[in-house]
């Protein structure tokens, strides 16, 4: 593409729409502006732990748990325990910290997780309704969660169900977890289910 010196730069679709950019963003009052751009990072930092919460699942399911313990703060926790006495019937229990998550990980998970095999799924977390309040560099979120197995006879079973608690954290940019509590609904460990 050749460019024709007799051709204005803002007589172009282009330089007029750039023109009309640059008026408009003009036009707005600056606390319209400010308000405008914190309304944007509100929703950026709403997409960015979507993201997070879709990490979170994808690293569980694939046995991932170096990757999913890094998605915890550094005084990150994980439980599946009842607050406030934590007690966790048939529960995996509390850590704190990537390195106290990996271990738990691992100690509860690991030695039954078979290594990824994206040909050969046989179970996986269904992680749903999302919300998510952000208040600067601190958030909470809630969502639901379904784990389905395959049966011997290849149908999909849901498994398990339960929500998700969470209170998260900016911490070098990057959201992490900073509490995440991991309850059953159904089935309920803590109840006959009457």
């Amino acid at each position: 593409m050749r460019f024709d010196a007799s051709l204005k730069r803002t007589g172009t679709p282009l330089g007029a729409a750039a023109a009309l950019a640059a008026c408009a963003i003009c036009a707005f009052p600056v606390h319209a502006q400010s308000s405008l751009e914190a309304r944007l990072q509100k929703v950026e930092a709403q997409q960015e732990i979507g993201d997070l919460l879709v990490e979170y699942g994808h690293d569980l399911d694939t046995g991932n748990f170096i990757a999913y313990s890094n998605l915890f703060a550094r005084d990150g926790t994980w439980t599946d325990c009842v607050p406030p006495l934590h007690q966790c019937p048939g529960g995996i229990g509390w850590a704190k910290s990537p390195a106290g998550i990996l271990a738990l990980m691992k100690k509860a998970i690991g030695g039954r997780a078979r290594p990824y095999d994206p040909q050969h799924i046989r179970s996986f977390h269904l992680d749903t309704n999302f919300s998510i309040q952000v208040h600067g560099d601190h958030a909470t979120a809630t969502s639901k969660w379904t784990f389905f197995v395959r049966s011997e006879d290849n149908k999909l079973v849901p498994s398990l169900s339960g929500y998700y608690d969470d209170e998260l954290v900016r911490e070098d940019g990057k959201w992490k977890f900073l509490h995440r509590v991991a309850l059953h609904a159904i089935p309920n460990p803590t109840s006959s289910g009457k």
